[in-house]
């Protein structure tokens, strides 16, 4: 039995993806925001703690936004993004989708 590292895990995401709440949860925002925020961290090699400091918060906070638990708001999470050159993600507006609607 020669599996490849990771197999196991990415079995046990599809075959959580097909339970009805498990896959409305990972797809939620908080979920969404805290994989971005994680990979992006990861992508920059900054720890928990490093980041925190860049963004004038706690540890405790970025772990609560990278694990989606817990209330974090909405300013810390706007410094966490300006830290991470995440701030970027500005909304286009369609103006014949918004008169459609």
């Amino acid at each position: 039995m020669d599996k490849r590292l990771g197999q196991d895990f990415e079995t046990l995401l599809k075959q959580a993806g097909e339970v009805p709440s498990v896959d409305e949860y990972l797809k939620s925002f908080s979920v969404v925001i805290g994989d971005m925020v994680y990979a992006r961290r990861m992508q920059l090699n900054l720890s928990q703690q490093q980041l925190a400091a860049e963004a004038g918060t706690t540890q405790s906070k970025i772990s609560q936004i990278e694990s989606a638990n817990g209330n974090v708001g909405q300013d810390i999470l706007d410094r966490v993004f300006r830290v991470l050159k995440l701030a970027d993600l500005t909304p286009t507006y369609d103006e014949q989708a918004v008169a459609q609607a």
